[in-house]
């Protein structure tokens, strides 16, 4: 079953690659190569987020990193543009969107996904048409295992996530595990990741359920989880439908913890509600990091905005830091320019830790962080430090 569940992932992007209307895709990346074939006149970056439903910070900490760059002349004196667009949490619209900056032969980049069964999707209309894809909220393992020249990930993927939440567990006495997954690039990979870490512990998982978005019913899951004997529930799936089951789990009377792989979003809170209470969740950023880095970050957004950052404000703010990095290493605004740059760059330390790639444009291990929702309000509960891959026999 999770040799078929991986084998599915794989096969989206192939399905793509036998279109007819790919040879499109292919001409597109001829017309963007002759077009950026030169010192460009600014950089052009494509956004594709949820901002409407998500409400986050992404869209401050790119504006914030713009304006530094533009004013400081960091991306070489090249200035920076954003065209950001709102996939308001839907495919059709992120694949209108995606066919859009794909068909832009002067656009150098594309900054995005938050939902990662759009990212797999949109990927390889990018990779085609020779687009720079720099994710910053994708976590599926094989995005960076394709053999893509144009992705690169500042996020940490699910086999990392994995391995992390895996020893947590496991050094907190879980052992027993329910697991409770969305379908899609999200869900399925990282609920297979933990599995597959769980299985190096002596932890054993008693409960599995899968449920699709347009179809999310929980009624049957958490009756059956009051007759299963579990220390943790691990809920591998986004708001809002996290919400829903963390809601409905404690209204039947499932006192069980609640371990979820969704963000302290608004709609997440109205749809958990009281039931929100004690439920722990993980995240990429703390705010309070004491690097320097991370507090100069923090003082300037406080003080344009009035508010504290985000995960999301510092994943957008980095993301474009790294970018313009590379366009001033490389006075080029070629994608395939860019992401050689950023794959081989020197360590850089940003608003939300260290950054270092591989050749396949993946990043190294980074802290993973645990928030628990005390008095309504998500408090940093541990830190989880990075645990090595297993050694290949």
């Amino acid at each position: 079953m999770k040799k078929l569940i991986f084998l599915g992932l794989l096969a989206i992007p192939l399905a793509y690659y036998l279109s007819p209307q790919w040879h499109s895709f292919d001409r597109m990346g001829e017309r963007r190569f002759r077009a950026l074939n030169h010192r460009p006149k600014e950089i052009l970056v494509g956004v594709c987020w949820p901002f409407s439903a998500n409400q986050d910070g992404m869209a401050n900490g790119l504006e914030l990193a713009l304006e530094e760059i533009n004013r400081g002349g960091l991306a070489g004196g090249i200035p920076v543009r954003l065209d950001l667009r709102d996939d308001y949490f839907d495919w059709d619209t992120a694949k209108r969107i995606a066919m859009d900056f794909a068909s832009n032969s002067k656009m150098s980049a594309v900054l995005g996904y938050y939902d990662d069964s759009e990212a797999v999707k949109a990927a390889a209309m990018f990779e085609s048409s020779r687009l720079l894809n720099i994710m910053v909220g994708v976590n599926n393992t094989p995005m960076t295992a394709r053999g893509y020249r144009y992705t690169v990930r500042t996020v940490l993927s699910s086999d990392k996530i994995a391995r992390s939440l895996a020893k947590t567990s496991a050094d907190h006495g879980d052992k027993k595990v329910a697991l409770i997954w969305e379908e899609g690039g999200y869900g399925e990979d990282l609920a297979y990741q933990y599995d597959v870490a769980l299985s190096s512990t002596d932890a054993q998982v008693v409960y599995k359920w899968s449920y699709a978005r347009e179809r999310a019913d929980f009624r049957l899951p958490v009756n059956e989880l009051k007759g299963v004997d579990a220390d943790l529930i691990f809920f591998a799936g986004m708001e809002p439908w996290a919400g829903d089951f963390v809601r409905m789990a404690r209204q039947v009377g499932i006192k069980t913890k609640i371990v979820g792989a969704f963000s302290d979003t608004p709609e997440m809170r109205a749809r958990a509600g009281r039931a929100i209470e004690g439920s722990i969740y993980f995240d990429f950023y703390d705010a309070n990091s004491p690097s320097p880095e991370n507090r100069a970050f923090v003082g300037k957004y406080r003080a344009r905005y009035g508010k504290t950052p985000d995960t999301w404000a510092a994943q957008g703010y980095d993301a474009l830091h790294i970018l313009a990095r590379a366009v001033r290493a490389t006075g080029s605004g070629n994608p395939l320019d860019l992401s050689y740059a950023i794959r081989y760059m020197d360590p850089w330390e940003g608003a939300n830790g260290r950054y270092q790639f591989n050749g396949q444009g993946e990043m190294e291990d980074k802290l993973l962080y645990l928030y628990v929702y005390r008095n309504g309000e998500p408090v940093v509960l541990e830190e989880s430090q990075p645990v090595p891959a297993p050694l290949v026999q």
